[in-house]
């Protein structure tokens, strides 16, 4: 079944494409900086409403006197009405009491002082009490206009001024304060962003060392608490839990493989000695007619191919037990190669390109003989129709030995590439019976390889040819 692979679409501003950690960082310090922000111009606000309140309050407490007729006795000889306008405590203050009468014209004809808002004066010569601020020449004055007495008992209006000029210097520093934390408020949102962000990644830094330093499905993942990242560390080893039986399953089958494969060999080994041997027997007696002498003979080329079969699966069975030939040393490369072109046949169509003609591997020359005699018999068998040259390249590489077995044959196509090296697989019938064997001997090669750290990579395109390259580590090395 195909993997499906799920990927999130949309846009994304370009500095939130990094690490998790990163754009948590970002995106706690900005909620953060925004909740100070919010809280810095509520406080303002709140402060300017507060002082603003007080301001009314005094101005309705200043006020409340004339709502109802005066207590004193009215202007007399004596005590003339101009007096009213300059006497007491505040008649040098020019945000005293304007008192006006029912049309509007001023109760003290005194008292010259403009009127500080005509619109709010007409409301509430109507009934209404009405707050107001205006802008004069030394800033702003709050206003309270409201219905009431004159200094005379008569029914009209008076107005009230309170300077606003140090409510708002009061509300400017707070706002310079406010400015000058910034800064501070900024160092601190980003320490505290990434102090969260730590916080909560701590636990996913946890799982990814404890995931990194697993040998096994047996190891598990730490799961604490009751959170989304326990569901997480719960689902990971639940799935490790699964693949753990399953690997079980898929080991235990393949020993059993592996020991059928190895009994079945050992038990057909001198089964097939001894038809060859009277196939042979029989396929060289003159007493019998030419019909039976060509049959044992067909028996005893379908035996040696069968002993040829049986001695390649012993071999992968003795690579799957890790089985270490004795007779591994130092081989000197070309020489090792040079011998496999001879015993594959038809040395004449190979040709040998050596860069560096001293190198030396470590392994047995039994399996290195097996190995390049594999893969130059499959260069030389597929480019047999071509009559072109199988190449082979031997050069050094860092620390490695590259050597390249190149044909000219007819190729393979590329979905089969990815299962060359499996047992028993042929890619189609031209590579079988008349061409092919078994399947096993690009199995064999890289069972050779894999005990001695070495790669085989191949390329290869129809009608063009194959490339077989191998890579074994120097001696040195």
């Amino acid at each position: 079944m195909p993997t499906r692979i799920i990927q999130q679409s949309g846009r994304h501003l370009p500095f939130l494409n990094g690490s998790i950690r990163t754009r948590l960082i970002l995106w706690n310090t900005a909620a953060l900086v925004i909740l100070m922000s919010v809280l810095g111009v509520t406080s303002r606000l709140i402060s300017m409403k507060v002082m603003m309140a007080s301001v009314d309050s005094e101005l309705v407490r200043s006020t409340k006197m004339f709502l109802r007729p005066p207590q004193f006795p009215p202007p007399t000889e004596h005590r003339p009405a101009q007096q009213l306008a300059s006497s007491g405590p505040d008649s040098d203050n020019v945000y005293r009491e304007l008192f006006y009468n029912q049309d509007g014209a001023h109760a003290i004809a005194s008292d010259r002082r403009p009127c500080w808002d005509t619109v709010a004066l007409k409301r509430a010569l109507k009934g209404e009490t009405v707050f107001s601020t205006v802008q004069i020449a030394d800033g702003s004055v709050r206003i309270i206009t409201l219905p009431s007495f004159t200094p005379f008992g008569a029914k009209g209006a008076v107005q009230r001024a309170y300077p606003l000029k140090d409510i708002l210097r009061a509300v400017a520093s707070i706002t310079t304060t406010l400015l000058l934390l910034a800064p501070i408020a900024l160092l601190a949102a980003v320490w505290m962003g990434t102090a969260l962000t730590r916080r909560v990644l701590n636990r996913v830094h946890v799982m990814t060392l404890a995931a990194k330093t697993q040998r096994s499905f047996s190891d598990r993942l730490p799961s604490t608490g009751n959170d989304e990242f326990s569901e997480l560390a719960g689902a990971f080893n639940g799935m490790l839990a699964d693949l753990e039986i399953a690997y079980s399953h898929q080991r235990e089958m393949l020993e059993r493989q592996q020991r059928f494969t190895a009994d079945a060999s050992h038990e057909l080994k001198t089964p097939l000695t001894v038809i060859r041997g009277v196939a042979g027997m029989g396929a060289g007696r003159a007493t019998l007619d030419e019909r039976t002498r060509g049959a044992f003979a067909d028996i005893e080329i379908a035996a040696e191919s069968m002993s040829g079969l049986v001695q390649d699966l012993l071999l992968l069975a003795r690579s799957d037990e890790g089985h270490v030939p004795e007779d591994v040393t130092e081989l000197l490369l070309m020489e090792v190669v040079t011998s496999a072109c001879q015993l594959a046949g038809e040395p004449e169509r190979v040709e040998m390109n050596v860069e560096d003609p001293d190198m030396i591997v470590m392994g047995s020359h039994t399996d290195f003989n097996r190995l390049f005699r594999n893969i130059i018999e499959n260069g030389l068998k597929y480019s047999r129709n071509t009559q072109k040259p199988v190449v082979i390249t031997l050069k050094k590489c860092g620390e490695t030995a590259v050597v390249t077995v190149q044909d000219r044959g007819i190729g393979i196509a590329p979905e089969h590439i990815p299962h060359l090296g499996e047992r028993f697989y042929r890619v189609d019938s031209s590579r079988t019976r008349p061409t092919g064997g078994t399947g096993l001997g690009l199995s064999i090669c890289r069972s050779i390889l894999a005990g001695y750290r070495g790669k085989m990579g191949i390329h290869s395109a129809i009608g063009v040819g194959t490339a077989v390259t191998v890579t074994l580590p120097l001696q040195n090395s």
